[in-house]
């Protein structure tokens, strides 16, 4: 029996009532999910199944995996998480948001089966995405983790691959500030006898032990395969020098990818690993075609603008990578204007300080949600970055501008621009979504 809703409700109605059910938005452990999964045979699937966990990275090599995979001709079904505007965001299946009306269905079937167990958000909606799989028929399911890794509600899955992305401190309150610690959290996902990507540069030792400790067959960046960059191009090899079941030893020649070559790699070695037949136009194709929202997010030119969703000290750093590309790749002198909200619970001061070299012009603003940085907490964490950086704040050519809301600092800082500036948004999720909404009115 349903508790207080029923099917006939919207999905906004849904949403709002997922949010009720459980007494705290996060509780890491997999025994309630794992009971109502089990009792509802949600586990598995007559489709391969990857997993992703990692500090960054996770959504683009999803991104890269799923557009290879659709390329290749396989039907594939993504899950990902946050969304940016639409809950819908958050199942993908063939490449699509799916209606509605499914996801009501999908968790009118999770409400009548989990009793009296209460669920998280996240555990619901992931529940709920894993029966609109199982109403499909998929040759691939692509989970993304949404924290650690081995207690996040998606591990409750058995991979046939598992990928692990990128190690740095983020969620310290739920994963601590030792990357030993949290890479073995995130390692958490691998299974004994299964395939395990490690794309993690310089990993942590931890992430290998445990990988042998259970006996799953670890691949590793550097160690079992190598990616290259050119100036134009890239080329991917395995270290194994005899063909191991018709599996190309090395791709050369590929297109520099939109979103981070690393992840481009990273995944070009779980498909490898996948086990199934995917040609080598796939590889090429998927690699130059993958895109994401919110990742290097291009909105328009004269100024150029651009969408990150960049909250922390790793990915701040591949963020201000990209602003230099840029910056070096233009006929005259540029400016960068940065527009920025970013959540109380995040490193700020590490993160901006990432930044300080490229970006010229700073706006400040408070997100519209429970957890964001107040403006002036955002403001110090500016003065420390600067002071990390080795900088005066005084030494700034144009002083910080604080704005009441993400929307007014991304109009002043248009106004302020010059045709050929960049402007970039970037610290959160929420930041992401606060300007995609004032510029879709």
């Amino acid at each position: 029996m349903l508790n207080s809703i029923n099917k006939s409700q919207s999905l906004a109605d849904w949403l709002c009532y997922l949010e009720s059910i459980h007494p705290v938005n996060i509780e890491m452990g997999l025994g309630r999910i794992g009971r109502v999964a089990a009792d509802l045979a949600l586990t598995t699937f007559d489709a391969k199944v990857i997993t992703v966990a990692g500090t960054n990275g996770k959504g683009s090599t999803c991104a890269f995996l799923e557009r290879i995979l659709l390329d290749a001709g396989f039907n594939v079904g993504v899950t990902s998480s946050p969304h940016i505007q639409d809950f819908r965001e958050r199942v993908r299946v063939n490449g699509n948001m799916l209606t509605a009306q499914a996801h009501v269905d999908s968790f009118a079937f999770i409400e009548a089966g989990r009793g009296d167990t209460t669920l998280t958000y996240f555990e619901f909606t992931t529940l709920a995405a894993l029966k609109l799989f199982q109403d499909v028929a998929l040759d691939v399911v692509i989970l993304e983790v949404g924290l650690g890794g081995r207690l996040d509600a998606s591990n409750i899955v058995s991979a046939d691959v598992a990928v692990v992305t990128t190690i740095d401190i983020d969620h310290a309150d739920w994963l601590g500030t030792d990357k030993a610690v949290i890479a073995r959290e995130k390692a958490g996902i691998f299974r004994q006898g299964k395939k395990a990507i490690c794309g993690v540069i310089n990993p942590p030792s931890t992430i290998a032990a445990y990988a042998d400790e259970i006996g799953a067959d670890l691949i590793a960046v550097n160690h079992d395969y190598h990616y290259t960059q050119h100036a134009d191009t890239w080329d991917w090899q395995l270290s194994a020098t005899e063909p191991q079941d018709g599996i190309a030893l090395a791709f050369s020649n590929l297109e520099i990818p939109q979103l981070p070559l690393q992840n481009a790699a990273t995944a070009i070695a779980a498909v490898q690993a996948l086990g199934l037949v995917v040609p080598d136009r796939a590889i090429r194709s998927g690699v130059a075609n993958a895109r994401l929202s919110g990742r290097m997010q291009k909105l328009g030119s004269s100024p150029l603008q651009f969408l990150d969703v960049a909250h922390n000290p790793e990915s701040a750093r591949y963020l201000a990578t990209q602003l230099t590309r840029l910056k070096q790749l233009a006929s005259s002198p540029v400016k960068v204007i940065a527009v920025v909200g970013m959540l109380k619970d995040k490193d700020i001061a590490a993160s901006l300080a990432a930044l300080t070299e490229v970006v010229d012009s700073w706006h400040l603003a408070s997100l519209q949600c429970d957890r964001a940085a107040a403006c002036q907490q955002i403001e110090l964490g500016l003065v420390d970055a600067m002071r990390l950086s080795g900088k005066s704040h005084d030494s700034l050519s144009q002083q910080p501008t604080s704005h009441d809301t993400i929307a007014q600092a991304w109009q002043s800082a248009n106004q302020s621009a010059d045709c050929n500036d960049i402007i970039i948004g970037f610290g959160s999720f929420f930041t992401v979504a606060e300007i995609t909404q004032h510029i879709s009115g």
